[in-house]
């Protein structure tokens, strides 16, 4: 239960079933998961992350309000771990000011995948307003020293609430995605293409102040 000294935020760690998701677990073997989402609320009808826009668009990302559903592919279920993270009211108020900044600077904010290419070789390539989905939950709840999803999970391993099948929780909760949701939209390659040229444009524009750190 949480008190007016304590509050909580909850991240998400899940085992995707895409072509990424399997790529991530080549390379980074420390984790069984591949994925990272804050949720505010255990139910996980609330949940934020940096990914893909559309499901036909792998490199149509930034920051975007998930929904669970959106990680079942082919009715296949998908091994997730909840984490309750604690934080004292001090603490908290600096993750919810980073999250609802994020938030109502949505269109601002982009994926990092110049990040996410260098992190198996242990670097880090950190650019202003870009983040992949284990950098944004790591800066939103104050772990910004993080490298990797592995690192995460082990850090919050001992805010464990729930280990197991996401379809248990989508059904306990009746979650469902609102009916404007245009996630599964295909636009089809030539769209798709267009999409990461942007990207690769946005975060080469960005890089001229990076900061690429060795792990």
């Amino acid at each position: 239960m949480e008190t007016n000294s304590t509050r909580c935020m909850y991240v998400l760690f899940s085992r995707q079933n895409t072509r990424i998701g399997r790529f991530i677990r080549i390379f980074l073997r420390n984790s069984r998961y591949s994925h990272v989402a804050l949720s505010l609320d255990e139910k996980l009808y609330t949940m934020y992350s940096f990914s893909r826009k559309r499901h036909d668009s792998p490199f149509f990302g930034g920051f975007v309000r998930e929904y669970p559903v959106h990680y079942i592919i082919r009715s296949k279920d998908v091994p997730i771990k909840l984490c309750r993270v604690q934080f004292d009211e001090s603490e908290y108020a600096g993750a919810k000011a980073r999250l609802e900044d994020s938030i109502s600077r949505s269109d601002e904010l982009i994926y990092n995948l110049f990040d996410a290419i260098v992190l198996p070789f242990g670097k880090r390539c950190r650019l202003r307003d870009a983040y992949t989905c284990v950098s944004f939950a790591s800066y939103v709840i104050g772990m910004d020293d993080i490298r990797n999803i592995g690192e995460l999970e082990k850090r919050l391993s001992e805010y464990t609430v729930y280990e197991g099948g996401l379809n248990e929780l989508i059904e306990k909760y009746s979650i469902t995605p609102p009916e404007n949701d245009d996630y599964y939209d295909r636009k089809g390659l030539i769209a798709a293409t267009k999409d990461l040229m942007l990207l690769l444009s946005s975060l080469l524009k960005r890089s001229r102040r990076r900061r690429i750190i060795a792990g």
